[in-house]
């Protein structure tokens, strides 16, 4: 693994204003993913480079095209964290999965989120689908968004199973539907019928029904 398989602008971005020079030296040597030098760059890397302004429109082109769905909305740190990612997960080969799931483990919510919104960039994104799918279980909101939310990972990887549990899951905690990649692809009949569902509970409850529930049945329609 070698820092030209990284994404271009994913380096370019991680390393404005280049305080952060020691990155590429991590790129070149990648540590391997839940290693204590992986932590430790990886906590590092949450420290990179605060004012770091938001990509360019050049620059957000190249990131959507590499898979990340709305770099805009990306804190500074996550570009280098998602570099490491790339670099160490791809030097892992077949251990990836168990390495990047014990890195998980490990990490904080930040750090966690970081990983969840890594992983299209990721060599073989397939193997982590257990992964992501754990993650939506998870009580914290900010990390539960991190699945959920401007993520093309599940509607790509996910069973219909666990993307419909993740669609009501984020109608039930309030994370925007609008910014659920690929839903009007992956809304299944069953889909809606759980929303229906979902719905006609609610009601008969007396308690209000979400909007964004609202607007999944339209797009089933």
């Amino acid at each position: 693994m070698t820092p030209h398989t990284v994404p271009p602008a994913l380096i370019a971005i991680a390393l404005e204003p280049a305080p952060a020079a020691w990155l590429g030296d991590a790129l070149a040597a990648p540590p391997l993913p839940g290693t204590p030098a992986f932590l430790r760059l990886f906590a590092m890397a949450g420290r990179l480079s605060p004012a770091v302004p938001p990509p360019d429109s050049a620059q957000a082109h190249a990131l959507r095209a590499a898979g990340i769905a709305a770099p805009e909305r990306w804190p500074p740190s996550r570009f280098a964290r998602a570099a490491l990612l790339v670099a160490s997960v791809g030097a892992a080969g077949a251990e990836a999965p168990d390495r990047l799931a014990a890195a998980f483990r490990t990490s904080d919510n930040a750090e966690r989120a970081a990983i969840l919104q890594a992983l299209p960039l990721l060599p073989g994104p397939a193997r982590f689908a257990e992964l992501a799918a754990d993650a939506c279980r998870s009580s914290v909101q900010p990390v539960f968004e991190a699945v959920a939310c401007d993520n093309a990972f599940p509607a790509a990887h996910f069973a219909e199973p666990a993307f419909n549990q993740m669609v009501l899951k984020a109608v039930f905690t309030g994370a925007p539907l609008a910014r659920v990649v690929g839903l009007a692809e992956r809304t299944t009949p069953g889909l809606i019928r759980m929303a229906a569902d979902f719905r006609d509970e609610r009601r008969a409850a007396g308690r209000p029904v979400p909007p964004d529930l609202d607007l999944l049945l339209e797009t089933g329609r």
